[in-house]
């Protein structure tokens, strides 16, 4: 009997102390889950804020908001930093002593530079402001030839060499612009206005002896001319482009020297406008921005006589067919160099919410 009235509350108390147990066991088995889940939600974050995405975790669910204002700050792989134009941008360009506008050709360059002799007139009076620039005789005279000069100088840039004595003896509170597009698609509209406006012309023709024949608005001429004579020798505006211009030296240029430097994306040359009219020509502002040498808006239509068949072809259809592959097939990047860099330099500009990208101490293209 007293055995029994011992045993049975022993009995009890080993069953509550095998429960508790379990009870512990199951708690630290939840909290390691809970543990490994925040975690993963953390990495998960984290990794959402790399990519330009801010991750709110709650107990309902997780909710994913685009950063806006935040990604204009936001510093890209290469270390450069996304600009506004309605501020960061705006407030670079305020407080920029000279600036100087540059592109390659068919990335906009026209429209920007009747834009600027509109704004503050010729530079040294010259009728073609690229000359200046590109020719360090003519920018001597350039600048003995009038007392002022313009605040604000863009042009067309020949040679990395061009770039690299800009970025190597401008002042460092100017701003050197760089406006940029992709090779492939600034060839292809090289092509089509050397074309249109050069070739396809009555009044004058400029470029290689062709067999063109004009009748009104329509142009034809065969597709071995064009190709043994225009597109292989890369004649006029199509030669000047990133593999003439973007070279390691560009890129050691920039690298060694620190410039306040920006890339802006070719199609937002409107918005550039307003920008330095603001600070320059607010008379302009209430106009409307300008464009110049579109090759699209030319009167004139060009078709060329197929090899395999003698078909005649809109020249355009032929682009939009083998333009892609006229640069790998004709081997016309042979000379190029660091393009690597420029690779990485365009996903960063086009990441950027207005794609303007700010060169820093920190920038590694």
């Amino acid at each position: 009997m007293m055995v029994r009235e011992f045993f049975l509350p022993a009995l009890i108390f080993m069953l509550l102390l095998s429960t508790i147990s379990l009870l512990c066991v199951d708690l630290r088995v939840g909290s390691g889950k809970m543990d490994m889940n925040a975690e993963r939600k953390s990495q998960e974050g984290l990794f959402n804020k790399q990519q330009g995405l801010l991750t709110v975790t709650s107990d309902a669910a997780v909710n994913t908001l685009s950063l806006n204002e935040e990604e204009a700050m936001l510093l890209t792989s290469s270390g450069a930093k996304c600009l506004t134009f309605d501020e960061t941008f705006d407030n670079l360009v305020a407080s920029s002593s000279r600036i100087f506008v540059t592109m390659p050709a068919k990335a906009a360059g026209s429209s920007l530079k009747q834009f600027t002799n509109e704004c503050v007139g010729l530079f040294g009076g010259h009728p073609d402001s690229n000359a200046p620039v590109n020719d360090s005789n003519m920018l001597q005279e350039a600048l003995t030839k009038n007392y002022k000069v313009p605040k604000l100088i863009t042009s067309h840039l020949y040679t990395p060499s061009t770039f690299v004595r800009m970025v190597e003896n401008a002042p460092h509170n100017s701003l050197i612009i760089y406006m940029h597009r992709d090779e492939t698609d600034r060839f292809i509209s090289a092509i089509k206005m050397v074309v249109l406006s050069r070739l396809c012309r009555e009044d004058v023709h400029i470029g290689p002896e062709m067999d063109v024949q004009i009748d009104g608005s329509r142009c034809v001429f065969s597709e071995k001319d064009l190709i043994d004579k225009v597109i292989k020798p890369r004649i006029q505006e199509i030669q000047l482009g990133a593999p003439d211009i973007m070279s390691c030296s560009f890129y050691d240029a920039i690298e060694k020297n620190l410039p306040q430097m920006v890339f802006i994306n070719y199609k937002q040359a409107d918005k550039l406008q307003d920008v330095l009219a603001k600070y320059h020509c607010p008379e302009l502002l209430d106009g409307e921005e300008i464009h110049a040498n579109v090759a699209e808006d030319k009167q004139v239509e060009a078709f060329m006589k197929l090899e395999s068949n003698g078909e005649e072809v809109p020249m355009l259809d032929w682009l939009e067919e083998k333009g892609s592959m006229l640069e790998y097939t004709y081997d016309l990047r042979k000379k190029q160099t660091c393009r690597s860099k420029t690779l990485n330099m365009q996903d960063d500009l086009l990441f950027c919410k207005d794609e303007v990208l700010e060169v820093t101490r920190d920038t590694s293209f």
